[in-house]
């Protein structure tokens, strides 16, 4: 099992944890945020702790287990202590995103996900796909504010991103203008990903990567309830059955869920069992000053490098 974390990102630091919070740098702004599972003590001052400009509170307030903007977190509220812009900038490698403090503790970007990101890009500039004079097709299910989107769509890949939060995309599309990226470099979809996924599979369409984060709980715009552990090994199976024959990886993330690293490389080692490619598994984690790591998620994926 990995313990995984991303190599470069200058925009973005775990400065501390403890006492059931994070303290992080969001380029110049300073944020502390509420994590559950940080049941250790703090490692710097509280003078250090101090320097936040602004504090997510969720006392007295119950979870919305839905995810990103339908929240994967617990509504609440900011205590804003320094004067700060309403949105602000965040650079990851060559790629810009916007950041705005959200009713649900978060900022638009989950940064553990640049690992996914720079794992992403090696296995597809590993491919070779420009000799080919070829622009992969990336799948991006539950993109949310489309951090792996922008990523890859920089790359020079061709991206279907499918939400089924209307805000969820508008913040994404916000990116994608920030980054100036060619209007046909993303294809916009809002629906539900289970079923957008069987319509592809009628349609015969087929993508040479596919990511998927979907939520432990959430709704599709016309209702229809997610359940992670219920819904999840049907929308893998289908997901493998999109990969093309030059495909290079499928990435699956779980947050929050009563899942664990193991269960997800279980399930994937079965859905991709008679295709080739290697399947991996782990934690996605923050590396904070100090070195301690924060685990912050779970994620399985099958790559091949195979052309």
């Amino acid at each position: 099992m990995k313990l995984e974390t991303f190599g470069s990102f200058e925009d973005f630091e775990l400065l501390d944890s403890g006492n059931g919070y994070r303290l992080e740098r969001w380029g110049e702004v300073i944020l502390q945020r509420p994590d559950p599972q940080i049941i250790w003590s703090k490692s710097l001052p509280e003078n250090e702790w101090d320097k936040a400009w602004a504090v997510f509170s969720n006392r007295g307030l119950h979870a919305d287990t839905a995810r990103g903007l339908n929240a994967e977190s617990i509504k609440g509220k900011w205590d804003i202590r320094m004067q700060m812009p309403k949105q602000w900038i965040l650079h990851f490698k060559n790629i810009k995103l916007l950041l705005k403090l959200s009713p649900f503790k978060h900022t638009g970007v989950f940064a553990e996900q640049a690992a996914n990101w720079e794992w992403a890009l090696n296995k597809i500039q590993s491919a070779k796909f420009k000799m080919r004079n070829e622009k992969p097709k990336i799948l991006n299910l539950f993109g949310y504010t489309g951090g792996a989107t922008m990523a890859l769509a920089k790359a020079g890949c061709q991206v279907t991103h499918v939400d089924a939060s209307k805000p969820a995309i508008t913040w994404a599309n916000e990116n994608f203008k920030l980054n100036k990226l060619p209007p046909d470099s993303v294809r916009w979809i809002l629906d539900d990903a289970a079923k957008f996924a069987k319509r592809e599979l009628k349609r015969g369409t087929k993508y040479d990567g596919i990511i998927m984060d979907p939520p432990a709980y959430g709704h599709s715009p016309t209702g229809k309830t997610w359940k992670f552990n219920e819904g999840l090994p049907e929308l893998l199976n289908d997901c493998v059955q999109l990969l093309s024959s030059s495909a290079k990886f499928l990435i699956v993330n779980g947050y929050a869920t009563n899942s664990s690293a193991l269960a997800l490389n279980n399930l994937l080692e079965d859905a991709t069992q008679e295709i080739k490619g290697t399947v991996e598994f782990g934690e996605l984690c923050l590396k904070q000053k100090n070195s301690r790591l924060l685990s912050t998620g779970i994620f399985a994926r099958w790559s091949t490098q195979n052309l």
